[in-house]
């Protein structure tokens, strides 16, 4: 087994890196460990509206980036700690994902955790998750990759991963929240991020041992292209996502307005606004002005910036921004 030592902490690139690995280093297993700072990762499968509170993430500045594996939304930040396992994928071999959490157990015993597989891809204790994990399988190779909250900042992560899912109808994969803990409260003894870490790559290494994969700068170039027209496009992290409709409705001193939209990859295909304002202008120039748009609030605020919308409903545009 190789070993990738990887203190990058910015999310596309980390993501770009075990996709490099699983479709390019095919000589060995790899084993990676990493950590995102302030992120949301989606699943492949899913509606990036439904899963993440855009609002509160472009507030607290944590970034949302869609992964190459199926599965729910997750918070990461430094208090997480991630892990990826790859190697060759033999239907015969019976690779299921006991072969990559038993290991994860064995390293959290170290410390006094009594952690124990749940369902099909949990780790929890006390009946809390405190591990997720998902995989994919690519050219006879299969990428395991897996959270561990250690010591993360939970109340940012229910934040961001808040959606009133009532307002959106999709097709999309939609995550299951489930009661976590961070492994801090459950460890006894000494117990940090860097001694987890050391636990984690003797319990996947082969007799505790493994050899150190050094990327030169030519993969960690390519490495670097692959995130940039990839992971930190807009197409890949909200374009991707399942077609749905959209409404919600808000109460304003001037009346109600009530939004419904039709959106595809990400793209307003259709707007209808409702309400009992007391208009002063059509509001079908403001349905036509966003119809073709991406769901992003930046391009909204653009498209809508020329607008009096005291015309229409008596309030200011970061207030009509709301609805969206």
């Amino acid at each position: 087994m190789k070993y990738i030592r990887n203190e990058a902490t910015e999310p596309c690139y980390n993501l770009a890196l075990e996709e490099y690995v699983l479709n390019t280093l095919t000589d060995d297993d790899y084993f990676l460990i990493w950590q995102n700072d302030k992120t949301v990762v989606i699943g492949k499968h899913q509606n990036t509206a439904e899963e993440v509170n855009s609002k509160r993430t472009e507030e607290l500045g944590v970034k949302v980036v869609r992964r190459n594996t199926g599965g729910g939304a997750v918070y990461h930040d430094m208090g997480n700690l991630n892990f990826s396992f790859i190697t060759d994928w033999d239907a015969e071999k019976n690779i299921d994902y006991d072969t990559f959490l038993l290991p994860v157990i064995r390293a959290l015993s170290k410390f006094g955790v009594n952690a124990e597989r749940q369902g099909r891809n949990d780790v929890v204790v006390d009946g809390k998750k405190i591990s997720g994990n998902a995989q994919c399988i690519h050219n006879g190779r299969i990428l395991h990759h897996g959270t561990l909250l250690v010591s993360s900042d939970l109340s940012v992560m229910a934040e961001v991963l808040n959606v009133q899912t009532d307002k959106i109808i999709s097709k999309g994969i939609k995550s299951v929240r489930s009661r976590v803990a961070n492994i801090s409260g459950y460890a006894k003894g000494a117990f940090s991020m860097e001694l987890l870490k050391a636990a984690m790559l003797e319990a996947f290494s082969e007799n505790g041992s493994a050899d150190e994969y050094i990327l030169g700068a030519s993969q960690t170039a390519e490495i670097g292209k692959l995130a940039k027209e990839k992971y930190e496009t807009w197409e890949w992290n909200y374009g991707k996502s399942a077609d749905y409709s959209y409404k919600n409705a808000k109460r304003f001193s001037n009346g109600t307005v009530e939004l419904n939209l039709g959106i595809k990859n990400g793209v307003i295909e259709r707007c209808r606004i409702f309400g009992d304002f007391l208009a002063l202008a059509s509001v079908e120039e403001l349905e036509n002005a966003v119809i073709g748009r991406r769901v992003d609030r930046n391009e909204l605020r653009q498209a809508l910036g020329a607008f009096d919308l005291n015309r229409y409903y008596g309030i200011s545009l970061e207030d009509f921004l709301e609805c969206f």
